[in-house]
Formats: C-alpha cells, structure tokens, sequence
C-alpha cells in the first residue's frame, strides 16, 4: 500500500488510535493515550484470583518514569501485523515509521509473510519497537498471533506519577488473560471529512466506536456515547445508568423522562437499539440499560419527573389523527412549543397499539396512563371513540386546524395467502385477537392454537391465547429462532410459559372439517439458503417435508400494513402500492397543504421508540411550517431546552472494573403466572441487582470531558482545506 502524504490540515484533526483488535478503551473517557491523559478516571485493569490484590492504572504519568519493563519480539515469527501495537494501551509499540526513520526492522531482507511484502510497503517497519515506558500488562504477549512476543522484567520497583504510587508488578499467579476484550469491531471504516489523510491501519482496519461523527462539531458537550447516538430520542442512559449504580435514583427518573416522552413504556417495551451497540457488549454482555430505566422509573419520585410547561401560548391549533406512539409524541413536542393540541382516535383508550396491541401482563396499564398523563398534563386534549371518516373527515379538521397530523399507525393484518385461510372459521388476525383481548377481560380462546410468525406480535398473541384459555399454543416460524425478529426476552419468557416454537417450518394450507371450522394445517420443512441481498439467509422448502399439525385456531401474525380507506376522495394526500402515505422525506408533509403524516403509516410497522422520534420529527416540521422557517431551522427540542450533560460523580473520580461479569437477568414470575391476564410477568430489578449491573458501565458518555480530545468543527476542515 502507498504511503499517503498528509495534507496541512490534517493535523487540525486530533489523533484516533489505531484500533482493530484491542482491549478497546481502558480508559472510561476515550482510548487515546490512557496512561498520559489528564482526564479524573481510573480504571481497574485487571485482578488477580486473589480478592485482595488490585491494580489500578491512575491518568497522567510522569516522563521521567523510568522501564520497569522491556518488550522483546522474536523477529523470526513476527507476521508484522500490527497487532501488539493496536492494543498497547500505554502506546509504547511502533512499527509505522518511514524508512529512514528507524533504526531496527529496516535493513532485514526477510520478507513479511502477510500479503504485501516489506517492497511493497518499504515505509513500514517489519518489526516493532518499544519507544516508550512499558507497564508489563502482557496484552501484547497474550494477543500476538505467533506468541513472537516476550515482556521482561528489568527492575523490580514501583514507578511513582503525580497522582501516587503505580504498582504494575504481575501477582504471584500471574495476569488475567484478556482475550475477551478484543474482539473486533463489525463495523466497516466509514467516511470522514478528513478524507484519506489518516493512517494507514486506519483504512484497513475495522471502526472503532470513536471513528465515528462524535469527533465533529461545535462543542465537546456534543460528544456522545454509542447508546446515546444508538437511541432514536437520544436518551443519556450512560448518566441514568451511572446514577442508578450509585443509588440517586430520583436523578435517574429525572435523565430517564427529559427527551423521551415515553420513559415508563420504554422502559418495560423497549427494544433497546442503545444495547445493540453497548461497548461493555465487546467484553461480556451489554448494559441492560432498558431493564435499568423502568428500575429508576420504578423507584424514583414521580414527582422528578418534571415536563417542562411552554414559555409562551401560541395561537395556532393542532389536530392529531392518531393517538399512538407517533401521535402522543408529536402532541408531547408540539405542546411543549406551546401550541394547542387535540388528538383524535377510533379507540376506546389512548395509546394505540401500545394499549390494544401489547397485553397489561408486558406493559401495565397503569404504567402507559403514566405517560399519557404527563402528555394530558400540558394541556393536550383526547377525543376517543372517534373514527376519522367517520365522525369527523379530512376535510373538517383542515378547516378548523391550523395544521393536521395523520399518525392512524398500521393496524391491518398482512395475510398468508394459502389454501383456506379466508374461508375456515377459527383462522383470525393475530391484531385482531389482541385488541378483543386487551379491551375486554371475557375474550376467551380453547382449544389448540397455533401462530404463524415470529415477530413481536406473534409471541404477544401466543402468549395471549394461553392467558385466554388455549390449551396448548405452538409458534411456527419459517428461519430459525435465532432470526426471530422478537426480542429475546420475549421468547425466553415464551418458552418460560410452555409454549412450543417449531423452527424451519412454513404453512401450505389450513385444513378444515365439514363445518367449516380449523383442524389443521399442512406444514412444510424450510432449510437456510444463500444469503439476500441483504445478507439475510432466505428459507428454502425441503422436498418431501411436509407434515400436519392438528390445531383447532390460527393466529396470523407475519406483519401488519397501513389502511388508507379513511381517506376521502379525490383529496391531495397521495397513497404508496403498499398502502403507506406518500410524504415530503424532509418534511414530512403531504400533498395536501398543511397536511402532515408520520410513524408506521408512512414507513410500516416499527417500533414505540422509532415511532417517538418521528413524532418528535413531525412536531418540528408543524412548528417550521406554522412558524415560515425551514424545518433545519428549527432544533428538535423546542427552544431553550438543553440535553443532560453528563458529570462527574461528587468525588471527582470514576473507576471501572473490567473484569467480565455476567449481565444481569430480569427475573419472572413461575410458570403459574401466564394464566393470568393482567398480571406484569417480568417482575423487575431489586435494588441490589439493578445496582450491580448498572455497575458495568463503562461511562463512555464522559467521553467529552478528556482533555486530550479536541473537537473539531465543520467550518475549521473546510477553512483548513481551502488553505491548504
């Protein structure tokens, strides 16, 4: 590979540590230069199998600190992979010198195993070097591929730095291996706006979390964490989480509530994309961050949870057509702005599906009233039982409103499209089960059920149908369960309650009696094939397979779609083929003038979380449209209003213990449970678990407060550029 001639500018861009695999950041803030930082962190390296041992690695040393240690490579076996040097968290290796530059590795003629030979890459040292004081943490030797690597010990002595004594001398039993730490990233290495002026490991390596746009913009409060950036309302569950481990439970609720208008649904319904991309992930297992919300919403004073009232009425009126995720959460952000906000919903009860689709014994009612309480709070009005077509049409409420807000959801059951589906009684949509079974506690349901499916609602129905009576309840689902879209503790608390799912296994036909009623359904066996173009294995038949499961009721839960009947007309709101509202993507408007739509209505069905932000996304565009600005004019909280920013703890210092540990579980009530309507079966965190994982974290939301990062805004790489 060529060496790459740095421009002026780059060295306007602060230094990003090479990181393919490595023990990613030992440093809570950052993984830059851990050990000469100046940052109030420490963190517990490693420890021995003696509890009363620890070593703990204290920020800033000093220079004149002396080589306890010396790095020794065998340079018969070394690859020149680089490894040893990515993962050195006192940066103390190098070998990406250009020759001339060193003095050892350049003049061997040997050549380099690994594809591109020392000719190729004349300006890479075949060989690292140690250019700095080595603490003997063995990382290296453990890591490198060819065991080529050996520390010795040259003088058995503490170092001294500023903030007191380092002791890195190994116990007797030696180090902790930290294999588990270094795992690399999946993510490939993504564009900057720096070009390709960085280093050259930088280009062939994999992403680290940092490489990403935290290291851009206008202040280093904008730094976030993986969670926070991962989260569609951009909740600071680092801070919460923090607090939680340190037993403010109050402060908690408070982070927990201020972006996200649905923290106590979230924190039972969630499906928590923050812990999809949780760092703690690449050592153990991730943060059970949406487990740790409902715990502080759970044990914090609700009267912490503060819903900031407008600073100023407005004049102009709203109206919602939908009182779902997306609805409320539109409704919540535009009377925060101070505009006056009537939802209008078919339902007998607010909260779409949140309320008819998800059964009490997952989210208590009294939980969702929490958060459409908070909503009401501010001043929005509800008007159920009112059917938009109906009881009031399109057109009226563009006369009386200043704006409209179509937020209906998708509610329409998708079919299978088999042999007998529409003409056999007992074949029912697995929507239309739930919201007869959550309206009215009399639905009943016997017999043997099975559902086809494997997505939220189908483990939702079939745990429904058990509560209503079924005698047994079989899941099949054409992939495997590993590819399930549910979440795993939906199917963990599934297979909890007896219920049977069959993998690899697609319906041909429902059969029925003479009377017409279910009695089976013809099966066929599926096997994983090539991937899709989304890398998705598609299933495939296996011939000869098929086979036939007597059950007396079908479920059918494969996906949900918009229904756009309500629309009068000859209207200007344009419909998809698949039923879905055509919108402005940037503003969401529709063809009709002052005419929003937003959530699954206008992308299909997805999540409460997505659907919060896309109502705080139309919430922004109204506002824009009502107030003649553009919608990149306006914030997306409403004016005034700041994110939390996340602090130190009182004492100044954070420390982290890395050693793995198992995530917590969230407890579930026995088995005897499931036939129980409305009782929650996940009975939540004790404090004494809720503060052991909480302790986890890695608090990379104080990424911000490293001294050594520098934040780079748009404006100085394109001033830098244009100079250069």
């Amino acid at each position: 590979m060529k060496r790459v001639a740095h421009p002026k500018w780059l060295s306007l861009v602060p230094y990003i540590r090479p990181f393919s695999q490595r023990p990613h950041v030992l440093c809570a803030a950052c993984d830059i230069n851990t050990a000469q930082c100046d940052a109030p962190v420490m963190s517990l390296l490693y420890s021995s199998r003696s509890e009363s041992w620890r070593t703990y690695m204290f920020c800033q040393f000093k220079e004149e600190v002396g080589m306890v240690y010396r790095f020794h490579v065998n340079e018969q076996t070394c690859i020149n992979c680089g490894i040893c040097m990515d993962l050195c968290p006192v940066r103390c290796l190098d070998m990406s010198r250009p020759s001339g530059e060193g003095t050892r590795g350049q003049a061997s003629e040997r050549q380099s195993p690994i594809p591109g030979d020392s000719a190729q890459r004349a300006w890479m040292m075949l060989t690292p070097v140690q250019i700095a004081p080595c603490v003997g943490c063995q990382i290296c030797a453990q890591e490198c591929p060819t065991n080529a690597i050996t520390i010795e010990n040259k003088v058995s002595q503490v170092a001294y730095a500023e903030r007191g004594s380092l002791s890195y001398l190994p116990p007797e039993d030696g180090w902790q291996p930290l294999d588990a730490y270094t795992r690399a990233s999946p993510e490939e290495p993504g564009e900057t706006p720096w070009g390709e002026g960085r280093a050259w490991h930088v280009a062939e390596r994999h992403s680290s979390w940092q490489s990403w746009r935290t290291w851009l913009g206008e202040r280093k409060e904008d730094l976030r964490a993986p969670c926070q950036a991962a989260c569609p309302v951009g909740t600071n569950a680092g801070l919460y989480v923090s607090l939680i481990a340190e037993g403010r439970y109050d402060e908690a609720l408070q982070v927990a509530s201020e972006p996200n208008p649905f923290p106590c649904i979230c924190g039972r319904v969630c499906t928590a994309p923050c812990e999809d991309v949780c760092r703690r992930g690449e050592f153990d297992a991730p943060i059970a961050i949406r487990d740790l919300k409902r715990f502080a919403m759970d044990n914090g004073a609700p009267s912490k949870r503060k819903v900031t009232p407008p600073r100023h009425r407005r004049a102009e009126r709203v109206a919602i057509v939908g009182a779902g995720p997306t609805g409320l959460s539109a409704a919540y952000y535009l009377a925060r702005r101070g505009y006056s906000v009537t939802i209008y919903d078919a339902m007998p009860v607010a909260g779409g599906m949140m309320a008819i689709g998800i059964p009490a014994y997952r989210l208590p009612r009294a939980e969702l009233n929490r958060d459409i309480d908070a909503i009401c709070e501010l001043g929005v009005e509800l008007r159920l039982n009112t059917a938009i077509g109906r009881d009031v049409t399109l057109d009226e409420l563009q006369e009386s409103y200043d704006g409209v807000l179509l937020a209906v959801g998708a509610q329409h059951s998708q079919r299978l499209h088999i042999p007998g589906e529409s003409m056999l009684t007992g074949v029912i949509p697995a929507t239309l089960f739930l919201k007869q079974f959550n309206l009215s506690s009399e639905t009943r349901m016997s017999g043997n059920v099975a559902v086809v499916g494997g997505g939220s609602t189908a483990m939702d129905a079939a745990r429904s149908a058990l509560r209503a009576g079924a005698s047994s309840v079989q899941i099949l689902y054409r992939r495997t369960r590993a590819e399930m879209p549910a979440q795993v503790e939906e199917v963990r608390a599934a297979l909890e309650e007896g219920i049977q799912i069959l993998e690899l296994v697609a319906p041909l036909s429902i059969l029925g009696t003479e009377e017409g009623n279910v009695s089976g359904i013809r099966c066929q066996r599926m096997q994983l094939g090539e991937p899709d173009a989304r890398g998705r294995r598609s299933p495939v038949p296996v011939p000869g397979s098929e086979f036939t499961i007597r059950v007396d009721k079908v479920l059918v839960a494969i996906g949900e779609a918009p229904d756009p009947s309500f629309l009068p007309e000859g209207t200007s709101v344009e419909v998809s083929a698949w039923g879905g509202l055509l919108i402005n993507q940037e503003t969401l408007a529709t063809g009709a003038p002052g005419v929003f739509a937003a959530g699954d209505v206008t992308y299909g069905p997805k999540t409460v979380i997505h659907a919060a932000a896309h109502g705080r996304r139309a919430a922004q565009s109204i506002h824009a449209y009502l107030s003649k600005l553009s919608p990149r004019a306006v914030t997306e909280m409403p004016e005034g209003e700041f994110e939390t920013v996340s602090t130190l703890p009182p004492d100044g210092t954070v420390s982290l213990d890395l050693r793995p540990t198992p995530r917590e579980l969230m407890p579930l009530r026995a088995s005897a449970a499931a036939h129980d309507r409305s009782r929650e079966f996940a009975t939540g965190f004790t404090e004494e678990q809720a503060r052991r994982e909480a302790s986890r974290c890695l608090r990379c939301d104080l990424a911000y407060l490293c001294p050594t990062i520098k934040v780079i805004s748009p404006e100085q790489v394109v001033a830098a550029r244009k100079n250069s």
